[in-house]
């Protein structure tokens, strides 16, 4: 696979939907879509190895968005949650759900032979406004989990987190988790996660419509 091939491929499909007067019709899960056709294509995978709303090897009854086995051996190779950039990026619920998939890749990396990876794309505004330069209390909140940098990594703290901000997103991913692990195993939080910028898009506001990330986690 080709990370920038691969964020270029969804960030000119969603251009293309925008110039035919669909730009109503994307949201988080049609971006599965353009995910698929490229590592179809450009990154010669059989489609029968991959998967759209594949169960998570760690939780019952919740599904990563795509997910690539290998047919032979029935292991999993690598898997991907998508998010849109948009307004609501700035809410609590989108931070608890971006670090939900955070944590969900963190865990599932324990059982694939290969990268976990978390992709964010949307316009241009949305991306740099909602997820990039977001702020709350003075501070840029995502840059916490994401550097916004080709191979730049950071690792953060998530089960000794003093920030009341983070502590109770951790927390909740917790709660809302406990009740879908399928061992009897309590659920805990890792000491830390690791994430790394594997492909940004260059910014420019007057050329480029559309922005994408990719972050591997560990």
């Amino acid at each position: 696979m080709n990370i920038s091939n691969m964020c270029g491929a969804i960030e000119h499909w969603l251009g293309f939907q925008d110039k035919i007067g669909r730009s109503f019709m994307i949201n988080e899960d049609t971006l599965k879509y353009p995910l698929a056709d490229y590592l179809v294509n450009d990154g010669n995978i059989d489609v029968k190895n991959i998967k759209l709303e594949y169960a998570h090897p760690n939780f019952s009854s919740r599904n990563v968005d795509l997910a690539i086995i290998n047919n032979i051996n029935h292991q999993i190779n690598n898997i991907f949650e998508l998010k849109l950039a948009k307004l609501a990026t700035r809410t609590q619920t989108e931070k608890q759900r971006i670090f939900n998939d955070l944590m969900r890749l963190y865990l599932a990396k324990k059982v694939t032979t290969d990268k976990c990876y978390f992709i964010i794309v949307g316009k241009t505004a949305n991306f740099q406004r909602d997820f990039y330069k977001f702020e709350t209390n003075g501070d840029i909140f995502y840059k916490k989990w994401f550097v916004f940098g080709k191979e730049g990594s950071i690792t953060f703290d998530v089960a000794t987190e003093t920030h009341l901000d983070y502590q109770t997103i951790y927390q909740e991913f917790i709660n809302e988790y406990s009740d879908n692990t399928p061992t009897t195993i309590p659920l805990q939080l890792p000491n830390q996660i690791t994430t790394t910028c594997e492909f940004i898009t260059a910014y420019d506001e007057r050329l480029i419509p559309y922005m994408a990330g990719i972050w591997s986690v560990s």
